[in-house]
């Protein structure tokens, strides 16, 4: 039993390590993607302005070409994507349906990317918490104090470090879905109305 007992002691000493190291690249990665998303709130404004353009023109019944001008002038958010996916000026539904599959896929694997590090952040923290409290125990034990502080100061950083991940992560993909949702029904409905213009007799 004291056997089993020591090679699990060391299993999660040998453990540690590669937790903080995966714990330090995935706060460089928060770090990028929250980056990436100031950017991305600076030209939300922009991105909107087009979209309710080419919104407001299919309700009226605006021809393709308008439509197609005003959603591959923005130079931010999924209208250059969807011109990009899709061939500008067609209006066959198939073409459009698929450049709009094409956005949802790319969105969808965004928020995978977030969905991980929301996830697998907060538990790694955990993992870096509860690993090194075994160590600091047995220093109490033993009467080594500096080294019980040494391993409560891992243990509360990597706690720390788990939990801003998980955060930022969260609010950063939160606040994304809620703009793709809305940003795709938009995209959509221009579709079915570009396609209805070529349907109609």
């Amino acid at each position: 039993m004291n056997g089993l007992i020591g090679l699990l002691f060391a299993v999660c000493n040998v453990l540690l390590i590669p937790v903080i190291l995966v714990l330090l690249a995935f706060l460089g990665w928060t770090v990028v993607l929250f980056g990436g998303f100031l950017r991305e709130t600076w030209a939300r404004r922009g991105a909107r302005r087009t979209l309710d353009r080419a919104l407001a023109a299919a309700k009226r019944g605006a021809a393709p070409a308008e439509l197609w001008a005003t959603l591959c002038a923005a130079r931010s958010g999924l209208a250059p994507a969807f011109c990009a996916h899709a061939i500008p000026g067609t209006a066959d539904s198939a073409i459009l349906a698929h450049a709009v599959a094409e956005l949802e896929h790319g969105i969808t694997d965004a928020m995978a990317r977030l969905s991980l590090l929301t996830r697998v952040g907060p538990m790694l923290g955990l993992m870096g918490t509860l690993i090194p409290l075994g160590p600091a125990l047995a220093g109490l034990a033993a009467g080594d104090m500096q080294g019980m502080a040494q391993n409560l100061v891992v243990a509360f950083t990597t706690t720390v470090i788990g939990v801003l991940v998980g955060a930022l992560s969260y609010a950063i993909g939160l606040v994304r879905r809620a703009w793709y949702t809305r940003d795709l029904c938009d995209l959509e409905f221009v579709c079915q109305r570009l396609a209805a213009k070529t349907e109609a007799p």
